[in-house]
């Protein structure tokens, strides 16, 4: 057969792309930043134009040269804005000076600092309080970083970077310290220098939760989940970004070998993306959408398919920045100061209980100075002021019942330091009552603050309406009894041959627990408080007695002597069991941070009212004696 010489049609196949684009999700704006620049655009409304801004609100050059169209001005430094003006504070957050040099110029202030860089400020912040030294984990002259360590005194943090950082820092290993994390760092590398920390460190005390922002985490993740499968990965962001600048180390640590930068559609690399099959595109938290789609039409160009990768969906929102000036807290009001305040009026009540009456033995009432007044924590004391003062309670009435759980609290230190019991030679840094007087004194003194606590708790002054007072002389007896704190001492002294964690923290809720309780309990007595709001009270009290005597068996492992007030490693000593000995130092401080966990959340039905008990929570399981 002869072949037909008739030619056939070419048939020819759909066009395939060469090149495919992943597009990481989520990817731009986060909450935070989107908060930001709304507060400029509200602000531009509210008060119209020029606002200033001292630095970028955020660090992305096309979001602030849209904002200066629109009318707002930018400025290094606060006295670049005239008196008066309208000034507002970028998300990164700023140090104390700069709000202080704002007001100095009478600037009406708008704070657009982000609430997770605030959570930070507020962690580092108590720490400090509770005598720790911070270590910050970020890098050096980033805008947050300066803003985080303007919140302290000089020298109170240390920011590290790698793990070699660790080596230069004086730091002794028994030193309390405490972390936190610049919230644009990376996952990976936090996770390496904490790691450090605590290889180094014997006590550190880290945030509840992740300082590292959840854009950040999210950003990283989903590029990291691509980055493998491309030749290529394209960071949408502005070189002064630090989240933009992880990106391209999270894409190369996860396996792709070209990792670029890249601030718009203008700046793709042509030749690169040319010679890649798949390319993956993300973009920082603070870049906005219109880039992206700038530099997608650009990769259509170059004959790219782009296709959605999935990924977290993102709902946080953010309350919008008030517009209202803001002023500088005042310092008063700190748990510091509040302390300073309670210890004097604490010590002028005592004195004039133990009073100077003629007949009264003086050998025994300077024997119950000496264990009462000029010395001590106040905790509890400062735990019954500020239960009453959340229910409406009088300060006086508080002070009183204050000052008589400091009795009852002094008369069981002194005869748990004696020769019977803990045979104990230093207390609160300096002799404990029976080395400084005699045994007989030391076991009398004891019992006369026991009587005086019930005394000062059966007073009218302690309370008009006698059945407040019989319910204030009631709990506190049983407090201290079989089923309080003699019955925890008792099971302290003779424990179970094999106890478990159980039955220490059973024993440690009686010994510690109850007369923390009891603070609780009697603050709420002295004002109006529902049963709900009671329960509430005392479920807080219940986890803080634990914390506060599991922080006790952790210094006791670790703590410093002469910071503590008293002799450590008793515990190992004597062979008694504890948390720490129990759990390991790193279970006990794990535990502490689910019992104070579990303080916040019982006071969440009170709200900003309870922040006073937030703080106390927070020294409990901070504390350094």
């Amino acid at each position: 057969m002869v072949p037909s010489l008739t030619p056939t049609p070419d048939v020819c196949p759909p066009k395939v792309s060469p090149r495919q684009v992943l597009l990481a999700n989520p990817r731009g704006f986060c909450a935070g930043v989107q908060r930001a620049i709304e507060a400029v655009e509200r602000a531009l409304e509210h008060h119209g134009a020029p606002v200033y801004v001292r630095r970028a609100i955020v660090h992305n050059r096309t979001v602030v040269e849209r904002l200066e169209r629109l009318g707002a001005v930018f400025v290094q430094e606060i006295d670049e804005i005239p008196s008066g003006a309208v000034a507002i504070l970028s998300a990164h957050g700023s140090a104390r000076s700069v709000m202080r040099a704002a007001q100095a110029r009478a600037l009406r202030i708008i704070d657009a600092v982000c609430p997770l860089v605030t959570k930070v400020h507020a962690e580092i912040e108590g720490w400090y309080r509770a005598g720790r030294h911070v270590l910050l984990i970020g890098h050096i002259g980033h805008p947050e970083v300066v803003g985080t360590l303007g919140q302290l005194p000089a020298g109170a943090v240390s920011v590290v970077c790698r793990p070699g950082d660790l080596e230069g820092l004086d730091l002794a290993p028994n030193m309390a310290l405490a972390y936190a994390v610049q919230t644009t760092f990376s996952q990976r590398d936090a996770a390496e220098m904490i790691a450090a920390i605590k290889t180094r460190f014997r006590d550190v005390a880290g945030p509840r939760s992740s300082d590292i922002c959840y854009a950040t985490s999210n950003r990283q993740d989903a590029i990291s989940a691509i980055a493998a499968q491309c030749d290529l990965v394209l960071v949408a962001g502005d070189t002064m970004s630090s989240n933009a600048r992880r990106l391209v180390e999270v894409a190369s640590a996860a396996g792709c070998p070209d990792a670029r930068l890249i601030g718009g559609g203008a700046d793709l690399p042509r030749g690169a993306v040319l010679g890649a099959k798949r390319i993956g595109l993300t973009a920082a938290a603070s870049t906005p959408d219109s880039v992206v789609a700038e530099i997608c039409e650009a990769l259509r160009e170059l004959d790219c398919t782009i296709t959605e990768s999935p990924g977290a969906i993102e709902r946080v929102r953010f309350r919008p920045v008030s517009l209202e000036p803001l002023t500088l807290e005042s310092p008063e009001g700190s748990l510091k100061d509040r302390l300073s305040r309670l210890r004097k009026d604490i010590d002028t009540t005592l004195e004039a209980a133990i009073g100077h009456t003629r007949g009264r033995d003086r050998r025994l009432a300077e024997a119950m100075r000496y264990a009462t007044i000029g010395g001590g924590k106040r905790f509890r004391a400062l735990l019954v002021t500020a239960v009453s003062d959340l229910v409406g309670g009088s300060y006086d009435q508080a002070l009183r019942v204050g000052a008589a759980i400091e009795c009852v609290h002094a008369q069981s230190l002194v005869h748990d330091d004696l020769p019977c019991m803990d045979d104990d030679d230093r207390r609160r840094g300096r002799p404990t009552l029976h080395r400084k007087f005699d045994e007989a004194t030391a076991v009398l003194a004891g019992d006369a603050l026991l009587a005086l606590a019930f005394e000062i708790l059966a007073e009218e002054a302690t309370h008009p309406d006698p059945a407040v007072r019989a319910q204030l002389v009631l709990s506190m007896a049983r407090s201290i009894g079989q089923d309080g704190l003699a019955g925890g001492q008792m099971m302290d002294l003779y424990p179970l041959a094999r106890p478990r964690p159980e039955d220490i923290f059973d024993c440690e809720s009686r010994k510690t627990g109850a007369l923390i309780r009891y603070a609780v309990e009697a603050g709420s007595l002295l004002g109006q408080c529902s049963a709900e709001d009671r329960n509430r009270l005392i479920a807080f009290a219940d986890n803080l007695g634990l914390v506060f005597q599991i922080r006790d068996d952790m210094l006791d492992s670790i703590g410093d002597a002469a910071v503590v007030g008293k002799a450590v490693g008793k515990d190992a000593r004597a062979g008694r069991k504890s948390a720490t000995t129990l759990l390991g130092l790193e279970g006990a401080a794990a535990q502490a941070s689910l019992l104070e966990s579990a303080c916040h959340q019982a006071l969440d039905g009170f709200g900003p009212k309870a922040s006073p008990l937030r703080e106390l929570a927070r020294f409990a399981v901070n504390r350094m004696h």
